[in-house]
């Protein structure tokens, strides 16, 4: 599981996993004014098109992924007890999210090569972890809620605060009951203070059921242009994280991961792959060694291809 004899001090984890890191993140990936429009245009060009954030964050989150590799899973502390302050402070929702983000977005961002594995094996167990913990507080502590953010900000940030705490459950191969109705409650609460209805509704049979719309949809990108209003991004958003959801069902896992995770693929999965011309795939050089260091029993450790 993990990936070594040592484990970081645990005044190691405290120097590096810090309230101000986790405020960091969040204003990295959400630099725009909490009240107030924001141009979901740019939101979304930023996340699926652009990064204007990788470099900005990569010396202070890589140090605290690599010293996060060295505890193994099976030594993993309770992150959320040991380093963000109760749920019931008013700092808690920010700070969750900002350990979100360090776990969740910023492998995929940063980490390639070998040091997918990581993202994909290691940290997003982790991440789903944490969720899993958030999710079950109660309404009144959960981070995400727009009660407990609304007295701060305005729908359309809570909108983007919504699409990062999602993430985690759209990416889970377990979650996927949990992201449809995480989701649909964020279509839900749009459509109330908008009174604007998600035209996506229509089409529920079709996003619930199309293997291939993920691909698709994430190869076409976001959309784009002076048209794009919080509502419309947010009914796209909405469909984009539904239609993982059909993967699952028909193959209980992304068969798109297989290689990066060093499983083996069956027919069906195989050919998925090759029709969506190999979308998400580790390059086989990669999947190679990476299977390589299963069989062995070990995990090349995160950033040696980086240094």
């Amino acid at each position: 599981m993990g990936g070594g004899p040592y484990f970081p001090h645990e005044q190691e984890l405290g120097h590096l996993l810090t309230p101000e890191l986790f405020s960091c993140l969040v204003q990295a990936r959400m630099p725009y004014p909490k009240h107030g429009s924001i141009n979901f245009s740019h939101f979304g060009r930023d996340i699926f098109l652009e990064d204007p954030v990788g470099t900005q964050v990569r010396d202070k989150v890589l140090p605290a992924l690599v010293a996060l590799s060295k505890i193994g899973l099976e030594h993993m502390p309770d992150l959320m007890a040991a380093y963000l302050p109760p749920p019931t402070d008013d700092s808690f929702p920010e700070q969750c999210l900002g350990l979100l983000l360090l776990l969740d977005h910023f492998p995929r961002l940063l980490l390639r090569g070998m040091d997918a594995r990581w993202t994909y094996g290691y940290f997003d167990v982790i991440s789903q972890h944490v969720a899993r913990i958030w999710i079950s507080l109660p309404a009144d502590q959960r981070p995400d809620s727009w009660e407990r953010w609304q007295a701060g900000v305005g729908l359309d940030y809570w909108i983007g605060v919504r699409f990062w705490f999602g993430t985690p459950f759209v990416h889970s191969e377990q979650l996927q009951a949990i992201a449809v109705k995480f989701t649909d409650e964020t279509r839900r609460r749009v459509e109330q203070v908008t009174g604007k209805k998600d035209p996506y509704r229509e089409k529920r049979d079709d996003v619930l059921s199309d293997i291939y719309g993920f691909p698709r949809e994430y190869r076409k990108g976001p959309p784009q242009g002076d048209d794009v209003t919080r509502e419309s991004w947010t009914f796209w958003m909405g469909m984009l994280m539904d239609i993982h959801k059909p993967i699952i069902d028909s193959f209980g896992r992304y068969p798109y991961l297989n290689a990066v995770l060093g499983r083996q693929s069956s027919d069906e999965e195989k050919a998925y792959v090759e029709k969506t011309g190999h979308f998400g795939e580790v390059g086989p050089d990669v999947a190679k060694r990476i299977l390589e260091d299963i069989k062995n029993g070990r995990w090349t450790r995160l950033g040696d291809e980086q240094a």
